[in-house]
């Protein structure tokens, strides 16, 4: 970047620089200089010298060799940096500064003028690259949304934390767990499966799989609307292959139990239009949230969900997006350029990343290989996955729901029972959960519990 772009002079504080490492580097000072060791980084300093004594300073300490003038020459003489500094002479000059009695204050000053430095980087970037044309608007705005979300999440690192501490929240959430009254995640509204998950957890990443047809985007969709409507959720849906519209039937019919193909074809007397209304006002008193954007790239989600938090009292306890294949990624990324596998590794690590980085359980539906459909029982398992074993590596958690889709005989009944299999759980056990397919709801149901069954 030119300096063209950049203000003549950066928020800075030589002097505190100067005071700070005199402080740390004097006699007695090893407990307050391994605390800012531990706080800042070398970014934190402007002056090059200032840096690299920052960097003798912090050698020193991981090595726990004594801090003197002489241990700190010897560092930066075998780092070369020594001339930085002014040689020795410079150094002791500046071990000489004058010190204060709370050294952590000029730390926080140091810091603040850092973050400052980096919102002005980045506001000169997006000038320089917008002014050159140098990629689609579009695309400049989501970098630089997902910069200053990174930049205003930045936590100073903790220290260590003494076990009563820690052991007051975790026992609290310990026993709401054992009394029913809480769960450490999202649940959605599947007794057997919020048992075993104990809810879908913060940062984890869900895959939900299935050859097409056998009803991926219902239970999905049963799983927004359940954790929003008995668990207060506020979450969001992005469908890369229905409208909105679409979207909005299928949650309609799920809530209200009304087969809409009927609806649709205009076969509905008044008391189903009566329901039909009644279910929609509660629909629209839920915090639940639609994109059906197609062609969509993670780092768009990414912006759009960052945009949705930065809102006053916004949050997302849930993020379904529908399905992972049909993902793209940018033009001027490399994985554009790759083979499909390798495109589809990228945009799994790249959501579990969001997943992470947001603490949001992120849901993502994908599909599974032809291979399924000959294998006898066609049972799906984690080799199936479609295009990339990455999936299942960055996964914390992989479900397949599995239906015997058999030929059916005359006059015979279809076949709605299921299965969704968790044949990953990183946190958990696995199981098998007995499912029952009302397709003209859009949605699944439980089976009734067996006796004999664990599930």
């Amino acid at each position: 970047m030119g300096t063209d772009w950049l203000p003549e002079r950066l928020p800075e504080d030589v002097d505190a620089e100067r005071a700070l490492l005199a402080t740390c580097c004097a006699p007695g000072a090893e407990t307050a200089a391994s605390e800012i060791v531990f706080h800042l980084t070398e970014d934190d300093f402007v002056h090059p010298g200032h840096r690299a004594v920052f960097k003798a300073l912090r050698g020193l300490i991981e090595e726990q060799i004594e801090v003197n003038a002489l241990t700190l020459k010897d560092f930066l003489d075998q780092n070369g940096d020594l001339n930085r500094i002014g040689g020795y002479t410079g150094l002791v000059e500046l071990l000489s500064s004058e010190e204060v009695g709370r050294p952590q204050v000029l730390a926080d000053l140091l810091s603040r003028k850092r973050k400052h430095r980096q919102l002005i980087r980045l506001g000169a970037q997006l000038v320089r690259q917008a002014a050159e044309e140098e990629a689609a608007p579009e695309t400049l705005v989501e970098q630089v949304a997902s910069d200053l979300f990174r930049l205003s999440q930045a936590r100073e690192r903790k220290g260590l934390e003494h076990v009563a501490d820690v052991a007051k929240e975790a026992f609290e959430n310990l026993m709401d767990r054992l009394e029913g009254r809480g769960s450490t995640g999202l649940r959605v509204g599947f007794s057997r499966l919020d048992a075993i998950t104990q809810g879908f957890q913060p940062g984890n990443l869900i895959v939900l799989a299935a050859r097409p047809g056998i009803g991926k985007t219902a239970l999905a969709l049963n799983w927004l609307l359940r954790s929003s409507l008995y668990h207060g959720g506020h979450a969001a849906f992005f469908s890369l292959e229905m409208s909105k519209e679409e979207v909005f039937n299928r949650l309609l019919s799920a809530h209200s139990s009304i087969n809409l193909r009927s609806v649709l074809a205009g076969n509905f007397t008044d008391e189903i239009q009566a329901r039909l209304l009644r279910a929609r006002d509660e629909l629209l008193e839920l915090p639940l949230f639609i994109n059906d954007q197609a062609a969509i790239t993670v780092r768009e989600i990414t912006a759009m969900v960052d945009r949705h938090l930065a809102q006053a009292n916004q949050r997302l306890d849930l993020l379904i997006i529908d399905y992972l294949q049909l993902l793209s990624s940018p033009a001027d990324s490399r994985a554009s350029k790759q083979n499909e596998a390798t495109r589809v590794g990228e945009l799994s690590r790249g959501l579990k990343l969001l997943a992470k980085d947001r603490g949001i359980p992120v849901v993502i539906l994908s599909q599974l290989n032809r291979e399924v459909e000959h294998r006898q029982g066609g049972l799906p398992q984690l080799s199936d996955l479609r295009d990339s074993g990455a999936i299942e590596q960055d996964a914390d958690m992989v479900m397949f729901i599995h239906r015997r889709m058999r030929p059916k005989e005359e006059g015979e009944e279809d076949d709605r029972s299921a299965e969704l299999i968790l044949a990953k759980h990183r946190n958990g056990e696995l199981g098998k959960i007995p499912l029952y397919f009302e397709g003209e709801f859009a949605r699944y149901r439980e089976m009734e519990r067996e006796t004999h069954g664990d599930f």
